[in-house]
């Protein structure tokens, strides 16, 4: 077979529409691999010409065909064995076409089958769509590693970005309810419409009554003398108390109470006449922050609760602390009780004119002072390193103390200011049995301390006792451990005398030491000597001086062995020489079995395992307490009940060492920025252990699992437990990162960076479903820290002016150089999914309370906002598109009645309208109509001036005969005679003209030049008799004018002519009467100048008299 016949073959093949031949095909492969073919061998053969031949024989010959469209029918169509149907692809493959569907389609799909609702019910599906809505794809642009200073990306990065770590929104989360939520609970927040529900605007009695419209967004001033720089709150209505926001200005220590759903403001805090003094007007001399060679100093300080009330502090040195309880219009200070404290050697002597309050805590919640016997309500950090803890509450089983009473004392870190307090305000039971972390506090020099255990409260408390003393021993019934990995580093000198000065401090013992009252009296003496170091002395022996970090505590977070606690230290690189640099530092529990082991292997850690604990400085080796996890009544715990201990926990745990480990939150521009504002997320879910989370539990879960079933397994947790930490820069940027990611090498990489249109990011709030921040401009905005979109949520409040109230700048002249634009605090609900937050600008608060259903309550949404993102939410109801076509053109129909019913009112009341003119139309036809009529009353006026000098010009001119007045006749007139006679054959159009000149000549005659009448010469001058009543007096013709004034005609007899009476008709009785009218009007207006004439005579005020009925002289007379 030829080449040409093959090709030829081929070809048509093709036409027919069969692809390739096979025989064909075959048969020119045979014919390329044939090398003793004639015809090829006498053909001349190019490079590449065999491979050429090869591609062009697998490729079917297509002819040209004309252009156009052509059907062709498929192979194989429906009904057909061949064809492919949905259902022919695997779960898979239908899972992710699936995944793609708007969620309110997914109810549709899982009527079509019960594969098809297996599917669309299995987590996966959800999953999927989850990361294709929240897609979290700026990792792939931050999480680059630094090689060599060069940013790349790699594989891992993009692997770890299709995971996506938050905070889930309801404890029974799947990830179906987690995605429905979600998106509708952003769509409301992108909405804004005002909530109903308890805890709305204008949801409490008193504005409720008032009858005012619903708002999402109040704005009220505080009152305060001072800017807000902290808020706390408590949203949710309590029984008859309506939400409640406590807010502080930290300078001045004042604070306020309001009510945010009506924006009034109570007395408390602003009765009060007390107010802190300025760091410059205590102190002028004194540099801030340690940087001089005075002692330590701060600015004010502050910490405020919504059940508890106000707590400050005075950071110059003598400052003290402040309290004020919720209930209680006046506060106190709460300072030292004097006492005998020379008496006691074991307790070290505290010089309080050099301390200052350099930090403040005061509980948010009952549980803390609860579980420690009331001991610790309020804690308190000076700049010489002393912790004082205060008692708040009252508890019944242990020693009564007064509310903000001092309850225990520690050292800590002596001569270096305690900078940072945090508090587990979820403290359980629970927490405080497995020994978990429940404070920290963090000094200047980066140390970090924390507590295992809460003090134990006094056997017996009276009066007597001195309540110094009694504080330093309650504070021994428990120990701060210090985290190794902060420990202070001792700057080299040439002498080498700064290595042992700058590495050891002393601090406060415990009684599980063991120690002697001899050696508790060396330490104090030793704390006593370190307490008299000023600043300027740790500047130099040691790295690492900073008073303006920021400390950040996850409490909750858990590893599942017991530990997992994670401190961050933020240092915002204010501090000339150093950078800005976040570290996390996370805990991690080794038994005592286990280190006996590893002493056993390796002899060097023997030594520091078997040493004794120092006096001066201890050990990180845990001691062993009664409330300690080996004690006889947690194994009872935990024997009795297997919900309260850990799953992965077998044994209780051992006293051993907490091994802390340091990871660095790396950023690529991070070390060029300053960080001004940080932030953790604070919603309920994310302040709970694994433990306590119910999704852990297997059992619980699937007793409680949503109505849809999704088949997800317990160890599927939407979000995977991650919780969000924030830090905000100088610069406008936010950046993210998941705070329990597991330790890596290479540290941490942010999972989100924002860049706000702020200057300056002063303030941060960060919760399960959105972030707010606050910019030095005012700048308010909400995020979405799952990138679901680049913009803004929603902006809360705008950029706003620095302008200072003058009266609040006469008050205190310090604020000069302060930023009243400026966000200075935010607070979000702990539930996220109830959209209510307070922010503070200045003196000003605003809060926000949005909707959180799909549309407003007792309203019907509109056809034509059903469109949401682009998808249709109802899709039985066909085409999105269609209905909003419908939707417009019934809003057309109704504009149109309403402007018909319009223009019929305007019509019918105004007379608007006339002949369906448009206005302009209708302005001109009135113009015109105008001119026409003053045309017409021209030619009027013109007429009549002309016959002005003649009276009966028309009339006696057609009658051709001279009428000479005589009243003594008394038959018809001859004009009458001439007129009716000439009448007869006239038009009945001209005679009503005349009859109508008549009537305007008259009164022309009867009006002179000056608008009054002249006087008429007699009566005489009418053919008609007129006889006028006489006048009896001058009272009685002013009394009743109508009387005597109108004249009394009598009407003529009939003519007893027979010719004239029997010649008359009825168009000459028709005449006669409009002449008589004539001549009776005549007859008037001569009647009243008459007596016009005569009153000219009397007096020109005549008494005013009687009408005859009714009472005084007028009726006597």
């Amino acid at each position: 077979m030829s080449p040409h016949s093959a090709r030829d073959s081929s070809a048509s093949a093709g036409t027919h529409g069969e692809g390739i031949n096979p025989d064909s095909l075959q048969e020119r492969l045979r014919r390329l691999n044939n090398a003793n073919n004639e015809q090829n061998s006498t053909r001349i053969v190019t490079l590449g010409q065999r491979i050429s031949e090869y591609e062009s024989a697998l490729t079917p010959a297509v002819p040209r065909q004309p252009l156009g469209f052509k059907v062709i029918k498929r192979a194989g169509g429906d009904g057909q064995p061949g064809s492919v149907q949905l259902t022919d692809f695997p779960n898979e493959i239908l899972t992710h076409i699936l995944s793609h569907l708007h969620p309110d389609s997914h109810a549709s799909v899982a009527l079509v089958s019960k594969r098809f609702y297996t599917l669309v019910t299995t987590p996966h599906a959800w999953r999927m769509a989850f990361q294709r809505f929240f897609p979290g794809y700026l990792a792939l642009d931050t999480a680059g590693k630094s090689q060599n200073g060069v940013w790349d990306q790699d594989d891992s990065d993009r692997m770890r970005s299709d995971v996506r770590h938050f905070t889930r929104l309801t404890p029974r989360a799947s990830w179906r309810s987690e995605y429905l939520l979600r998106t509708r609970l952003l769509r409301s927040l992108v909405r804004g419409k005002p909530g109903t529900s308890s805890g709305g605007i204008g949801s409490s009695s008193r504005s409720s009554q008032s009858g005012k419209k619903a708002s999402a967004v109040l704005t009220y001033n505080t009152k305060l003398p001072s800017a807000v720089t902290h808020v706390h709150a408590t949203f949710k209505p309590n029984g008859k108390k309506q939400p409640r926001v406590i807010h502080g200005a930290s300078d001045v220590g004042i604070a306020s109470a309001s009510d945010p759903t009506c924006g009034k403001v109570e007395k408390w805090g602003l009765d009060d006449p007390f107010g802190f003094a300025q760091l410059d007007d205590a102190v002028p001399h004194i540099l801030p922050y340690g940087i001089g060679e005075g002692p330590a100093a701060v600015p004010n300080v502050m910490d405020v609760s919504q059940p508890y009330g106000l707590l400050g502090g005075e950071g110059f040195p003598g400052g003290r602390v402040f309290y004020r309880a919720t209930g209680e219009y006046r506060g106190k200070y709460l300072g030292q009780e004097p006492g005998l404290v020379e008496a006691h050697p074991d307790i070290p002597k505290i010089p309080e004119l050099s301390e200052g309050i350099c930090s403040v805590w005061i509980a948010k919640s009952s549980l803390v002072p609860s579980l420690t016997q009331s001991l610790v309500g309020i804690l308190t950090g000076s700049s010489l390193g002393v912790v004082t803890a205060y008692a708040l509450g009252y508890d019944p089983s242990g020693p009564r103390y007064g509310a903000g009473e001092i309850s225990a004392r520690w050292v800590l870190s002596p001569g270096v200011p305690i900078i940072a307090l945090k508090v587990d305000d979820s403290y359980s039971q629970k927490r405080k049995t497995l020994n978990r972390v429940w404070a920290v506090a963090l000094n200047a020099l980066g140390e970090v301390y924390y507590l295992v255990q809460p003090p134990t409260a006094p056997v017996s408390k009276t009066k007597t006792d001195d309540s110094i003393r009694l504080a330093w021993h309650t504070g021994r019934s428990t120990y701060w451990h210090l985290v190794e990995a902060t420990r202070r580093q001792a700057r080299p000198d040439e002498s080498g005398r700064n290595a042992v000065r700058g590495a050891y401090s002393p601090r406060s013992p415990s009684t599980s030491l063991g120690l002697t009252k001899d050696q508790m009296g060396a330490e104090a003496r030793e704390i006593e000597k370190f307490l008299r170091y000023k600043p300027a002395h740790f500047r130099k022996v040691c790295y690492g001086w900073d008073m303006r970090r920021k400390l950040e505590v996850d409490f909750a977070s858990d590893d599942e062995h017991g530990a997992g606690e994670s401190v961050f230290i933020v240092d915002c690189g204010l501090v000339e020489g150093q950078t800005s640099a976040v570290k996390r530092f996370q805990r991690s529990m080794t038994s005592k079995a286990q280190l006996d082991d590893q002493s056993a292997g390796s002899p060097e850690s023997t030594p520091e395992v078997a040493s004794a604990p120092s006096i001066f400085g201890g050990s990180s080796i845990r001691s062993t307490s009664p409330n300690s996890s080996s004690s006889p009544l947690l194994k009872q715990v935990l024997t009795a009940s297997g919900k309260l201990s850990p799953p992965t926990i077998n044994s209780p745990v051992k006293p051993g060492l907490d091994d802390w480990r340091e990871t660095t939150l790396h950023s690529k521009e991070l070390a060029n920025w300053q960080i001004t504002a940080t932030g953790l997320d604070a919603s309920q879910l994310a302040l709970i252990t694994s433990f306590e989370d119910p999704l852990k539990d297997s059992t619980g879960f699937a007793s409680s699992a949503p109505a849809t079933p999704s088949g997800q397994a317990p160890t599927d947790i939407p979000g995977r437990r991650a919780r969000f930490f924030g830090i905000g820069t100088n610069k406008g940027k936010i950046l993210l990162w998941n705070a329990r990611e597991p330790h890596t090498g290479d540290g941490l990489h942010p999972i989100r960076i924002i860049q706000t249109e702020s200057p300056e990011i002063s303030c941060l709030a960060i919760s399960a479903l959105y972030l707010v921040h606050g910019g030095s401009d005012g700048l308010v905005q909400a995020w979405d820290p799952l990138a679901s979109t680049l913009d803004p949520i929603r902006t809360i409040n705008s950029r706003s002016l620095n302008r200072m109230p003058r009266h609040l700048l006469t008050a205190n002249h310090t604020l000069q150089s302060a930023n009243f634009s400026a966000v200075g605090a935010i607070y979000l609900d702990p539930d996220p999914t109830v959209l209510h937050g307070i922010v503070a600008f200045g003196t000003f608060v605003r809060y926000w309370a949005y909707s959180s259903s799909n549309h407003a309550t007792g309203r019907k949404r509109r056809q034509r906002h059903s469109d949401v993102h682009g998808r249709v939410t109802g899709r039985r109801h066909g085409s999105g598109v269609q209905g909003y076509i419908a939707a417009e053109a019934e809003e057309l129909r109704k504009e149109q009645q309403h402007q018909a019913r319009e223009q019929a009112r305007l019509r019918s009341r105004f007379g608007v309208g006339l002949g369906d003119l448009t206005e302009e139309e209708a302005i001109r036809y009135a113009e015109m109509m105008s001119q026409e009529a003053f045309l017409v009353d021209e030619q009027r006026r013109a007429s009549a001036s002309d016959t002005g000098s003649a009276a009966d010009f028309d009339t006696t001119s057609s009658s051709g005969s001279t009428v000479t007045p005589d009243p003594s006749v008394t038959g018809p007139s001859p004009l009458a005679a001439s007129s009716s006679a000439r009448n007869d054959t006239t038009d009945e159009s001209d005679y009503e003209l005349q009859i109508q000149a008549a009537i305007r000549l008259s009164l022309l005659e009867g009006v002179n030049d000056m608008g009054a009448s002249p006087r008429a010469s007699s009566s005489g001058e009418y053919d008609i008799p007129i006889t006028v009543k006489e006048r009896r007096g001058k009272r009685s013709s002013s009394s009743s004018p109508s009387s005597s004034h109108t004249p009394i005609v009598k009407r003529p007899e009939s003519s007893a002519d027979p010719a004239a009476a029997a010649g008359g008709s009825s168009t000459a009785i028709e005449d006669d009467d409009l002449e008589f009218a004539l001549q009776l009007s005549l007859a008037e207006e001569e009647s009243r100048k008459a007596n016009l004439a005569a009153l000219e005579g009397e007096d020109a005020f005549p008494s005013l008299g009687g009408s005859g009925l009714g009472k005084g002289k007028g009726r006597a007379t």
